[in-house]
Formats: C-alpha cells, sequence, structure tokens
C-alpha cells in the first residue's frame, strides 16, 4: 500500500498539480488581485479534476452507458459482417506484419473482432484504418487476423479512411453490391456513439457492438489522486463528447 501511495504521489502528473495547488495557496496570500487569485484557483482546481480517476470514470462512463444502449441487436449470425474501425498506429510501419506499430485500441478492437468472427461461420471481416505510409493501419490487423487464422479470403480492407466521418462515408460504398449480410460495427465502447452515429446514417439498421470498456473500478484512496492514465482517459473522453456535438452542428445536418 505504500509503494502504491508514494508511487501515486510522486507521479509526474501529482507533482505537477500540487505544484498549481501551492502556486495557487501562495497568490492568494500574496496578491491583491481577485482577478488573478480567481483564476489561479479556477486552473488548479481544473487540472486537479481532470487528471482524477473519479473524472475520468464519469466521464468515459457515461460515453460507455451510451454504447450499451446502442448494443440493441443480438448475437451475430451465420454470414455477419463485422466492420472495426483502426485506433491508430504509431509511426509509419516498415511492414505489413509490424504489429507492434498498431496502437492499443486497433490490438483491442481487432483482437475481439477476430474472436468473435472465428465463432461466427462465413463472417466477414472489413477492417477500416488508412493512417501510416506503405503499410496502413488496415493491412497490420488483416495480417493480425491472419495470424488468427482467419481466412483472408473473407477479409476487405478499406485503407483510405483516416477520419471515423471518412470510414461512415467509404464502408459503405464498398459493400454496394458486393456483400449482403447483418452488419455489426465494432470499435471501443467509449468511440462507439460518436462512430454509430455516423455509420447509421447511411445504414439505418447497422448493430452496434462495442468492445474494450475503460471506465474500471478504482479504490478509493486512489479516485482523487492525481494520476496520468486518467487524464489521458479524461482527454479521450473530451475528444469524443466534442466529436459528437461537431457531428451534430456541423456533419449530420
Amino acid at each position: 500500500m505504500l509503494k502504491t501511495w508514494l508511487e501515486i504521489i510522486l507521479s509526474p502528473v501529482s507533482l505537477s498539480v500540487w505544484g498549481l495547488v501551492l502556486l495557487t495557496l501562495l497568490i492568494c496570500l500574496t496578491s491583491g488581485s481577485g482577478l488573478l487569485r480567481g483564476a489561479s484557483l479556477g486552473l488548479t482546481l481544473l487540472s486537479y479534476l481532470c487528471a482524477t480517476p473519479l473524472t475520468a470514470n464519469l466521464a468515459l462512463g457515461e460515453l460507455e452507458s451510451l454504447a450499451r444502449q446502442d448494443q440493441i441487436c443480438g448475437p451475430p449470425p451465420a454470414g455477419s459482417i463485422f466492420i472495426v474501425l483502426a485506433g491508430g498506429v504509431d509511426g509509419k510501419p516498415t511492414r505489413a506484419t509490424n504489429f507492434a506499430r498498431l496502437k492499443p485500441d486497433s490490438l483491442r478492437r481487432l483482437i475481439s473482432a477476430t474472436m468473435i468472427a472465428l465463432h461466427t461461420p462465413d463472417s466477414r471481416l472489413l477492417l477500416s484504418g488508412g493512417e501510416g505510409g506503405r503499410w496502413r493501419e488496415a493491412d497490420l490487423m488483416g495480417k493480425l487476423a491472419e495470424q488468427m487464422n482467419f481466412p483472408a479470403s473473407r477479409i476487405l480492407l478499406d485503407r483510405k479512411s483516416r477520419t471515423t466521418y471518412q470510414s461512415a462515408e467509404n464502408v459503405p460504398k464498398m459493400l454496394i453490391g458486393n456483400l449482403k449480410g447483418p452488419q455489426y460495427l465494432i470499435t471501443s465502447a467509449y468511440h462507439m456513439p460518436r462512430a454509430y452515429m455516423a455509420f447509421r446514417q447511411s445504414d439505418p439498421g447497422i448493430c452496434a457492438l462495442p468492445v474494450g470498456f475503460h471506465a474500471i473500478h478504482r479504490p478509493a484512496y486512489e479516485l482523487l489522486a492525481p494520476q496520468i492514465s486518467a487524464l489521458a482517459k479524461t482527454t479521450r473522453a473530451l475528444h469524443e463528447y466534442i466529436g459528437i456535438l461537431f457531428y451534430r452542428w456541423m456533419k449530420l445536418q
């Protein structure tokens, strides 16, 4: 317990927040400017809240709750098409089997989708991801699915789409006249509300199949301690909320 506490308290993000707290106290004690005191207090409070697991879990939990509501379809039947959205790649892979370049979300989505597809007769994987150089996200994900013994003949690649919205535009075009069957959208649970919003514009009957839930239980003593992992989750959630608003106001009018 003591080791865990020391690691949490002495982590870079914790030290930064505690430094802001100390600076705010000094400003409040020495400055005569109410505006400066209020600004420093607000900035410190915002920094602290964004870096706590409590805030991260609340922000991600709401998105993941929406993802569960979207999951209205039953178990995938034979002949289903699993549309898997990539979750990023580090740099430019040098070969199609450079799996270590896939970011964690890409790996989670692909592995989960492939395991489901392996147990669904005559199913297909449509992998969407255009980040990278010569070898794109979709290429790496396709090769990894093959390594998991999924037939290459039942894998389709969308190598053009670099954003969720581009995937929602390009994937339906690939399916026209080529493939028929129930369609299941697979992506991280926190990303599903935005992705599902985009995809159902072209296919209202598409099914949501969220994977990789990130809002996890934490011991009470960790919930209010600033952590870099919590800050990353809060940042991820903010990106999704902004994306949802942008889709509603700009893209999906």
